[in-house]
């Protein structure tokens, strides 16, 4: 993670108003006008003296504390040394032992990077501009038993292998199966099926980059869109209008290509296929028979939020003999997606909150992590079939509002 050296350090003045109904809770107004006063202060063991704000206009009161990504802690981590464990395969245990902590504190500190994970991806996306083919297909794994396999679907760029968008899609156990395995999932299936397919999440992935898509259509008179030949794929490229526009007038080729062709660079799905490499490579719970599998859809999701930005912004596009990985040329630079407001908004993923009234028009991929919207399977007692009340899974409702609004 390339940062400015000032992990924890904020600055000593408000940038805004926390109350999304005020008028100053846009940066842009906020900067315009001299809107808070000083209000006192208060004195922490963790942090020493915070200063407090009180807004002119509407009266709410903050403090420096307020937009720290540390807000509503006690405990201030070390997030840059956070963010390389949870990108070179450490299960959340094993970081919570290493830094002395609990492993609700470095999923708590997981979910606080994650939504600025989510926040530079949505400043990259709202510049975007395509300057290449895509790639897309679905990565399989699954959530809490393989009784419940996921297929995550994603778009990456061919040339830079920069990840656009990816959407979680849960299923029923596939492929052979003992008769004890059958039973079992007789007993899952009498209480819970999953509600949502991969033709609908892949529909809504395609929605939200289907603007980009036709505006690259549009300037460069082409742009290929890479998959295997599972039929979701195209069933919901003609579901999107403006997609199915683009594809009866020659401006986007879909190309099929057989999954058990030979993933070498000639392959057209060769950018999905070494995305999903690292996914395998670098994430813990989607390691080939992992021990540490994902126990929470929209937690999975949000390590996967983290991954996207550290694989697209932080590491190089291509290994090379330098030790000084900030000298290479990263994803993003490939894909053309290189802008000074994403640079700041990088640098304050480690040090920031977050919040989700500044994501203008945020694609609904981004909004389903960042909501917690994704459903959980629920757990079965396999002996009586029936489901059990107590559960790893977090309700929406249920997430303290400061990590949501």
């Amino acid at each position: 993670m390339h940062t400015t050296g000032t992990v924890q350090r904020l600055h000593s003045e408000p940038e805004f108003c926390p109350n999304r109904h005020c008028r100053f809770h846009r940066r842009e107004q906020a900067a315009e006008y001299q809107w808070y006063i000083r209000f006192g202060s208060f004195h922490t063991r963790c942090r020493g003296r915070i200063q407090r704000f009180r807004c002119r206009n509407c009266g709410k009161s903050c403090s420096t504390q307020t937009f720290s990504i540390h807000y509503w802690s006690h405990y201030s981590n070390d997030l840059v040394w956070l963010l390389g464990h949870l990108y070179s395969c450490s299960g959340l245990r094993q970081a919570a032992r290493q830094a002395g902590v609990t492993h609700r504190v470095i999923q708590n500190r997981t979910r606080r990077l994650a939504r600025g994970a989510l926040a530079v991806m949505q400043t990259a996306l709202r510049r975007l501009q395509l300057n290449e083919d895509l790639a897309m297909d679905g990565f399989e794994s699954y959530t809490r038993s393989q009784y419940h396999p996921n297929n995550i679907t994603h778009v990456a760029g061919d040339r830079s292998q920069f990840i656009y968008a990816a959407v979680h899609t849960l299923l029923r156990r596939k492929g052979a199966m003992t008769d004890a395995q059958k039973r079992k999932r007789q007993l899952i299936d009498s209480v819970w099926k999953p509600r949502r397919s991969i033709r609908q999440d892949t529909s809504e992935l395609l929605g939200d980059l289907a603007a980009a898509i036709s505006s690259a259509c549009s300037r460069h008179g082409r742009l290929r869109l890479a998959t295997d030949c599972h039929s979701s794929y195209r069933a919901a490229l003609l579901a999107n209008h403006t997609l199915r526009e683009q594809l009866q007038a020659g401006g986007l080729q879909h190309h099929r290509t057989s999954s058990r062709a030979a993933r070498t660079v000639a392959n057209p799905l060769f950018a999905i296929n070494y995305v999903d490499r690292q996914m395998r490579k670098n994430m813990a719970e989607h390691v080939r028979e992992t021990v540490r599998q994902g126990r929470e859809v929209n937690c999975q999701m949000e390590r996967m939020a983290v991954f996207m930005v550290l694989h697209n912004f932080c590491t190089p596009h291509r290994v090379t003999d330098t030790a000084r990985a900030d000298r290479c040329t990263t994803r993003a630079a490939v894909a053309g997606i290189q802008d000074p407001v994403i640079t700041r908004q990088l640098e304050r993923m480690v040090t920031h909150r977050a919040v989700f009234s500044h994501c203008d028009r945020a694609p609904q991929w981004i909004q389903r992590i960042w909501q917690h919207r994704y459903e959980n399977p629920p757990a079965v007692r396999l002996v009586r079939g029936e489901p059990v009340v107590r559960s790893v899974a977090l309700a929406p409702q249920a997430l303290p509002e400061h990590l949501v609004a």
